[in-house]
């Protein structure tokens, strides 16, 4: 009998036709009779099931529950039940049955079953049933009960079912940690045994109980990974038919791998440096294909691990004489010849440095050559700058010096297509923005100097020029100089010709450096604390402009460039341009797993940004819920039956542990609450609380949500001595475990507040319902209280929020200690006016801090800014701040609207006043509410103004002048012969005059913008 998890059985065919008929058509009246009948004629007790299973689909609300009487019944009797029986009750109990009371129920009768039958053909269906309700309990049991009675039959996989399963257990909050440990010992002894059988055999059959399979002996490594002792791994791993180095002759490169990761992990580099050394043997040998071996991943930890080593020129030298081996086999493969080549480079950069060794004052030392020799044979291809950069960042300055000045250039000299010259300026461009960022290149320069403070606390080695990091005038020629490389493309036809051809388009990697660079010369930092200023608010408008101007005129060239799409979506975020950000984001069309990594980038804090993105057609969060429904609508890692009929073992392990860190996902909190932020933002209904939601069901103050965005997409030109940059456009920090939950705290305290009973309601005794509604009330107030508290005042919390985010969430933590203390004061009782007072004033400090924030930055004005920005740019900039006050002010006003509401409920239910709220609780939150009042008047005001100035018209001008400055185009040229000529301007002015040309160069001017 099949019929799927939710789909009607079929009844056995011994059944007679009028009652399959009367069952299939789902005429339960009729059958219930009918089976009824049946069963008193017959006695059989499958009848009996049927009958109930009818009555589980009536309306009545006993009816309904008849199938988890029976089922509770059968669980008591301890006999034995037909399987078909079980079958009909588990769909009957279908809407009633969770996953908890499955363990509880059907996954023991099962079992049980199971045991009965451990032959039948049904015994497996039973197995893939406790799977589908993720009962591990009963699915080891059964998968044991399956291996004992197929041991002898050299079905194999049964052995392994149940290996996998007790693994599973023993990792699993089903199982006691007593237990645990069992199931642990017992696991590890599992595989010993199977292991100690291969190794003692001369050749392993199919039918034997041994490893043999590479799925079987990747389990094995995983599970004594985890679960046995260091001392056993390494043991085992001697094998020399379990060991690496015998998968590795078999091809199974990542068992070899997961050997290689877990010395690392230990510090047993002597252990890496011998199995890499006999792994590049063979290949030299002929055990094993070169190619095979041959991977820069054994070649990088080979070198590392030689230079950890004691005796470590011994150990390099081995490292270079293999190396050369490998070279003289001279194989014509790209791939092959590439690995070598940055074995090489990696080689080189371990060899240990001693100064004055190379005796070359130019900075030519064999790090510098062999960095020049791979860049010869692979400047042009994509990966060449991801290659070298972190190489580049180890170069001394005058290794450095060497490179830029002479090696480069010379290789330059030496490209006669202008194809290769223009890729490899574009490659040095890109490297001179990449060592403005390493610290190397400048030297600290003295705080005083001759009795004068320096506001410059380093000079640049490159330049000369005193500087902060980093050196802008480093930055400046970067600019200026990718700028030309990029019209001599546009210029030249024969290289637009060129460009299909390459790898990439070099106007895309020139287009990147010129936007970073003046992203950087404009002020932008990485924020570095909680208190720290709006992310536009110290950044120099028009530089950014520009910057934002040029990436986005590269878009309208190469619309498919995925990095610089990302890139300009977090920019017109900054901006406040949420609506042509999403425009910019949605060509990505990020979509199925990579939905829980990359959609941070964009969805992040957007309903502070942008509550308007969320009332078009389609919901905003549509394809999110869509995805986190679909992959966690049971308990079950979606299709891992399949993984088990294919015996992929290593599969189910990841699937088990990706389904159980995408249940604690950050980005499943992100969703849920930016969405209700922004229902709220407009006054919508919400229509359930955010604690009855399936997908938060299971997350408590215990759970630990983890942050998986994946920032691989960008790209980046920093060097790893400093941020990413990322770190750089962000509104605040990065989703955090925090955040996650200080968000869904706030939620649910909201929900409270919020929460009224339905019109309709009428409790049968409100005096009792009163009661317990006074006691929920108390607790869930009392709970979030010291949650929220606790979060809070966490070490790490600061770093993970920003300034009006601590805020808002300290205000929601104060406020319901102030309702907990306001409900459970009456007029009878002595007044807490010390802890009352100091909850209130707290709240009205914190909320004047966020307030004063939130007028500074909205009544900047023009005259303070260089480039005559209005407030209008800095409102709309910041509109995160301005989101924040509002949420804040509401929920002082809900939480003051929720206390007088109890207070008018307790007064119409006893006239004598004596259980209404104390009168000064009530003028305490009173104030609170006024102040919010007055708060939210002024955000609507400021709302309207900026209404009235977005609807005003010449915003096109407006916007060119913030980006060019007014008569920049017409005046341009005699500025800067004003500088040559008179000296009129200062260095800063030029500078932003140079940059400013570049741009306009690029972008085709003032009426070249006139399309952005």
């Amino acid at each position: 009998m099949s019929y799927g998890r939710y789909g009607r059985p079929a009844l056995k065919n011994s059944v007679d036709v009028q009652l399959q008929t009367a069952f299939t058509d789902g005429n339960w009246n009729t059958v219930i009779r009918l089976a009824d009948k049946r069963f008193k004629s017959l006695k059989d007790p499958y009848y009996e099931a049927i009958r109930i299973a009818a009555e589980s689909q009536l309306d009545g609300t006993t009816e309904r529950c008849t199938a988890l009487i029976a089922i509770d019944e059968l669980v008591k009797s301890k006999a034995v039940p037909d399987y078909d029986t079980l079958e009909l009750l588990e769909w009957a109990a279908r809407e009633y049955l969770y996953d908890t009371e499955y363990a509880e129920t059907l996954g023991p009768l099962r079992a049980r079953w199971v045991k009965a039958n451990p032959k039948s053909k049904f015994a497996v269906k039973c197995l893939q049933s406790c799977l589908e309700y993720w009962d591990l309990v009963s699915a080891q049991q059964i998968a044991t009960t399956l291996d004992k009675a197929f041991a002898n039959s050299g079905d194999r996989q049964y052995m392994f079912w149940s290996i996998t399963l007790t693994y599973l257990l023993s990792v699993s909050p089903q199982c006691s940690e007593a237990s645990k440990k069992v199931y642990s010992l017992l696991v590890v002894k599992q595989l010993e045994r199977a292991a100690d059988i291969t190794e003692n055999s001369e050749k392993v059959e199919p039918k034997d109980r041994g490893l043999l399979q590479e799925e079987e002996i990747s389990l094995y490594y995983r599970v004594m990974l985890s679960h046995g002792s260091k001392e056993d791994f390494i043991s085992r791993m001697q094998s020399p038919k379990l060991g690496p180095l015998a998968q590795l002759k078999h091809g199974r490169k990542d068992l070899f791998y997961q050997a290689l990761n877990a010395y690392e992990s230990w510090g047993e580099w002597d252990r890496i440096y011998d199995l890499c050394r006999q792994a590049l043997r063979l290949g030299l040998d002929g055990a094993t294909p070169t190619f095979s071996v041959c991977d820069y991943k054994v070649w990088k930890k080979f070198a590392l691990a030689a230079s950890k080593s004691k005796d470590q020129e011994t150990a390099l030298g081995e490292v270079q004489s293999i190396l050369k081996e490998f070279i003289a086999l001279k194989t014509n493969t790209a791939m092959y010849k590439k690995n070598i080549a940055l074995a090489l480079l990696d080689t080189a950069f371990r060899q240990p440095v001693v100064p004055g060794s190379s005796g070359n004052d130019s900075g030519l030392t064999p790090r510098v050559i062999q960095i020049g020799l791979y860049l010869d044979s692979y400047f042009d291809k994509l990966s060449a700058f991801d290659d070298v950069k972190d190489f580049v960042s180890e170069l001394s300055f005058e290794e450095v010096k060497g490179l830029m000045d002479e090696v480069l250039p010379k290789m330059l000299e030496e490209k006669s297509e202008k194809s290769s010259q223009v890729i490899l300026k574009s490659l040095i461009c890109k490297l001179r923005y990449l060592l403005t960022t390493c610290t190397q290149t400048l030297s600290h320069n003295p705080s005083v100097v001759d009795g004068q403070e320096q506001d410059k606390p380093y000079q640049c080695r490159l330049c000369s020029t005193l500087t902060s990091l980093p050196c802008e005038s480093c930055l400046r020629s970067v600019v200026t100089e990718a700028a030309q490389i990029y019209q001599q493309i546009v210029d030249d036809s024969e290289l637009l010709a060129a460009i299909p051809r390459l790898d990439k388009d070099p106007r895309i990697d020139l287009a990147l450096v010129m936007g970073n660079s003046i992203l950087k010369f404009s002020g932008l930092r990485p924020r570095a604390s909680d208190v720290a200023p709006a992310p536009l608010r110290d950044v120099n408008p028009s530089l950014f402009l520009q910057a934002v101007l040029v990436l986005d005129t590269q878009l309208k060239v190469t619309p498919s460039d995925v990095a610089l799409r990302l890139l300009l979506a977090q920019l017109y975020l900054l901006l406040g341009c949420a609506s042509y950000a999403y425009q910019i984001w949605t060509p990505l069309d990020v979509k199925r797993t990579i939905q829980d990594s990359l959609s941070p980038l964009f969805f992040d804090r957007i309903s502070s940004l942008s509550p308007g993105l969320f009332t078009g057609t389609r919901p905003l969060m549509e394809p999110l819920r869509s995805y986190y429904n679909n992959s966690l609508h049971s308990s079950c890692p979606l299709r891992i039956w399949d993984a088990f009929g294919s015996g992929s073992y290593s599969s189910i392990l990841e699937m088990t542990e990706f389904d159980s860190k995408l249940r604690r996902s950050c980005t499943l909190m992100m969703s849920i609450v930016e969405e209700r932020r922004a229902t709220r933002a407009f006054g919508g209904k919400i229509e359930c609380e955010i604690g009855d939601l399936a997908l938060t069901e299971n997350i408590d103050d215990t759970t630990t949500l983890l942050n998986k965005t994946d920032y691989g997409s960008f790209v980046n030109l920093e060097s790893p001595q400093g941020p990413p940059i990322q770190e750089f456009l962000r509104i605040g920090p990065e989703l955090s475990n925090e955040r996650a939950h200080l968000s869904f705290l706030s939620e649910q305290y909201l929900d409270l507040i919020h929460h009224k009973p339905p019109k309709d309601h009428r409790p049968y005794k409100p005096s009792e319902a009163a009661l317990k509604e006074r006691a929920y009330t108390f607790e869930t107030l009392s709970q979030l209280n010291n949650s929220l508290t606790s979060f809070i005042h966490r070490p790490t919390t600061p770093a993970a929020l920003t300034s009006p985010e601590a805020t808002y969430y300290t205000v929601i933590s104060l406020l319901s200690a102030a309702v907990l203390t306001a409900l459970s004061t009456t007029r009878a009782d002595p007044y807490p006016s010390e802890t009352m007072s100091v909850i209130t004033s707290s709240i009205r400090t914190a909320f004047t801090g966020l307030r004063t924030r939130f007028t500074s930055s909205s009544s900047s004005s023009s005259s303070s800014s260089p480039s005559g920005v209005d407030e209008t740019f800095h409102s709309l900039t910041d509109t995160h701040t301005l989101s924040h006050v509002r949420a804040t002010a509401l929920a002082m006003r809900h939480s003051a609207a929720f206390v007088q509401a109890w207070n008018d409920r307790e007064l119409a239910r006893d006239r004598s006043g004596k259980s209404t709220l104390h009168k000064d609780g009530l003028a305490e939150l009173k104030a609170l509410d006024a102040m919010a009042a007055k708060t939210i008047t002024e955000v609507k005001g400021h709302i309207q103004k900026l209404k009235e100035a977005l609807g005003q018209g010449g915003w096109l001008d407006k916007m060119l002048d913030w980006t060019f400055g007014a008569g920049a185009s017409e005046d341009g040229n005699k500025e800067g012969e004003g500088e040559e000529g008179k000296g009129s301007e200062t260095s800063e002015k030029a500078a932003l005059t140079l940059v400013r040309k570049a741009v306009e160069d690029v972008v085709g001017g003032r009426e070249g913008a006139e399309e952005w």
